[in-house]
């Protein structure tokens, strides 16, 4: 398992326990369902990032 992949199990993970509804969408799950919007990894990655639910992924390699 890629660390990029880990990084977006992790924001998934930590948008669920903040109550977001997320769900894997497509074959290759490279696409999320998030309370009612598709966002893809960069994007659910983001959202994690910008609610301070995650660190930026270049902060954790310090």
């Amino acid at each position: 398992m890629s660390d990029d992949h880990d990084a977006i199990t992790e924001a998934a993970d930590a948008l669920i326990a903040a109550g977001y509804d997320v769900k894997p969408w497509g074959d290759d799950h490279a696409f999320w369902f998030v309370n009612g919007k598709t966002l893809n990894d960069s994007d659910l990655l983001a959202l994690a990032i910008r609610n301070g639910l995650m660190e930026p992924p270049s902060d954790r390699l310090q």
